[in-house]
C-alpha cells in the first residue's frame, strides 16, 4: 500500500511540472514574439526617421530649380495658352515646367494636401522630368507647386502672396518699391527601405534679387 501511494505522489508531482513547463514554454514564446515586435517596430520607426531625414534633399534641389532663370522667366507665361488667356493648359512653357519639377497652379490635391499625381510614381515621372534624388539610399521626389488657381502673374486675386518685401532689406513693409512674391508649395515624397514612404510639405517664398 504504501508502495502504490508513493507512486500516486510520483505521478502527481511529474503531472504538475509536466504542467508548469508547459506554462513556461508559453511565456518563453509570448517573450519572443514581444521582443520580435518591438524589434520590428524600432526598425520601421528607424526607417521612417531615416526618410524623413531624406526629404531634406528633395527640398534643397527644388530651392535649386526656383534659382534657374528659366523658372524665373517662365512662371508668369500665358504665351501658347488658348482663350481666355490664363486658363488653358497647353502653354508654351509647359516643356519648360516639367524639367523644374513645377506647375504654375495648385495641382488636385488629396484630403491631406499631398498633390494625388506624386503619390502615382509612374505618372509623376511620366509628367515631371528632373529625375529622382538619391539620399541615404532613398528615392526622393519633389514638386513645387505655385499656390495660385490660374495661369498668368500672379496677384491677390488668384494666388497667396507673401508679405511686401522691399528689395535690400529683410524687414517686411508695404511701400513704395516693395513687391509682393508668390507662396509656393513644395511637397517631396521619399521611398525608403522596407517600402516606407514619407511624405513632407514645406510652403515658401522665393525673393528675386
Amino acid at each position: 500500500m504504501r508502495s502504490l501511494y508513493i507512486q500516486r505522489q510520483q505521478g502527481t508531482v511529474l503531472a504538475v511540472v509536466l504542467v508548469v513547463l508547459v506554462v513556461m514554454m508559453l511565456g518563453s514564446v509570448s517573450l519572443m514574439r514581444s521582443i520580435d515586435t518591438s524589434a520590428l517596430l524600432s526598425g520601421n520607426i528607424g526607417f521612417k526617421r531615416d526618410s524623413l531625414n531624406s526629404s531634406a534633399a528633395g527640398l534643397n534641389k527644388a530651392f535649386e530649380k526656383m534659382k534657374l532663370a528659366t523658372f524665373v522667366g517662365t512662371q508668369d507665361s500665358v504665351a501658347g495658352c488658348p482663350p481666355p488667356a490664363g486658363t488653358g493648359t497647353a502653354c508654351t512653357a509647359v516643356s519648360t515646367w516639367k524639367t523644374l519639377n513645377f506647375y504654375p497652379r495648385l495641382l488636385e490635391s488629396d484630403a491631406s494636401g499631398i498633390p494625388v499625381i506624386l503619390k502615382d510614381t509612374a505618372a509623376f515621372d511620366g509628367k515631371f522630368t528632373a529625375g529622382t534624388v538619391v539620399a541615404n539610399g532613398n528615392q526622393v521626389r519633389f514638386l513645387i507647386e505655385r499656390m495660385c488657381n490660374a495661369y498668368g502673374p500672379s496677384s491677390k486675386a488668384n494666388c497667396v502672396l507673401s508679405a511686401y518685401s522691399p528689395k535690400g532689406g529683410e524687414q517686411f513693409s508695404e511701400k513704395a518699391g516693395s513687391v509682393a512674391t508668390p507662396v509656393y508649395r513644395v511637397t517631396v515624397r521619399t521611398d525608403g527601405a522596407r517600402n516606407t514612404q514619407t511624405y513632407a510639405q514645406w510652403n515658401v517664398t522665393f525673393r528675386q534679387e
